[in-house]
């Protein structure tokens, strides 16, 4: 019994120091699904791409508390619609997503709304417009991420493949998989879209524009004749001239096993693409904490009030038993 209570006690003082850092948490808002397109196999396929970031991704993300008439953030979703006063939890990545008939996929990075004027929808205190625009990031825009999520539309016309299990491959021809469709749409939400407003991916660029991260070379393990690592190609993907990596880059999953990178440009019918292990690495170069590449810290944080109670009761109930253990 003794040695059952002083587990007890040793689980509830170690809660009192939890790290102040967490994965990252993915939420899917269907809100705006009003063409039903999101079945169960389908939000369940979403699902399993958000649990791939947040079993690998983690950080300290600020939360985003709007109080009307005080602190408060317009966030700008799909065309003609905004959130007015919006609430993101810390770590949260919260992403509105809905269904088009138009040709094609369109993934929206999370920016608060642009006034005509141009100036932004944000009014609050210091604090406030530092986690509504930055998230708390230190090192936003030039070397890390910081967004409250995004929007992603998917077209209702095409054939989609809906996974229950993406664990496993099964033959879906004809289809484009749902699965690494939403897993490139997140990337682009957090940060690798290439377009002007991510900073801190386009940083990682070289003046020849191949991505130059560090870790991102280490991984891709090419090496000039001699011995320094080279960086990773890169390709323009669209009028606007948006660089991904290039169609032919290939990366190691955990398995060892060798594929497309996920952010390699494109994507063919039928064809099955994982985050592999130079997707995570860019990611990480990018300023995201990614497990493999970064060791998530330690660090506790300051008690709530309650805790530092609590703490002091354990204190109090081991001095305790050992006055009693003195007497005997």
């Amino acid at each position: 019994m003794k040695t059952f209570r002083q587990l007890t006690l040793g689980l509830a003082l170690a809660s009192c120091f939890g790290s102040a850092n967490a994965y990252v948490n993915i939420v899917f808002d269907y809100t705006y699904d009003t063409n039903n397109f999101f079945t169960a196999d389908r939000r369940a396929t979403l699902e399993q791409a958000a649990t791939a970031f947040e079993t690998r991704v983690f950080d300290t993300l600020d939360a985003i508390t709007s109080t009307p008439g005080g602190n408060s953030i317009s966030l700008n979703i799909f065309s003609e619609v905004q959130i007015e006063n919006a609430n993101i939890a810390q770590n949260e990545l919260r992403v509105y997503v809905n269904s088009s008939n138009s040709q094609g996929l369109n993934y929206r990075e999370g920016l608060p709304v642009l006034t005509s004027s141009g100036d932004m929808m944000i009014n609050g205190d210091d604090a406030y417009l530092d986690a509504a625009w930055k998230r708390g990031q230190t090192g936003w825009p030039d070397s890390d991420v910081g967004t409250w999520g995004g929007a992603m539309t998917f077209t209702q016309n095409v054939s989609w493949y809906a996974d229950s299990d993406v664990s496993s491959v099964e033959s879906f021809a004809g289809q484009w998989d749902l699965y690494s469709v939403a897993l490139k749409g997140l990337t682009e939400i957090m940060g690798i879209s290439g377009s002007a407003i991510d900073s801190a991916y386009m940083n990682q660029l070289n003046p020849s524009q191949l991505f130059n991260g560090a870790k991102a070379k280490e991984e891709y393990g090419v090496r000039t004749p001699r011995g320094n690592l080279t960086p990773v190609p890169t390709e323009k993907t669209d009028r606007a001239g948006a660089l991904r990596l290039a169609s032919t880059i290939k990366g190691d999953l955990l398995t060892g096993q060798e594929q497309l990178a996920l952010l390699a440009w494109g994507l063919s019918v039928g064809e099955r693409r994982y985050m592999t292990e130079l997707d995570w690495a860019v990611m990480d170069d990018i300023g995201w904490d990614v497990t493999g590449f970064t060791e998530m810290p330690n660090t506790p944080p300051v008690p709530e009030p309650q805790t530092w109670a609590m703490l002091a009761a354990g204190l109090g109930l081991i001095g305790l038993q050992a006055r009693k253990k003195m007497r005997g």
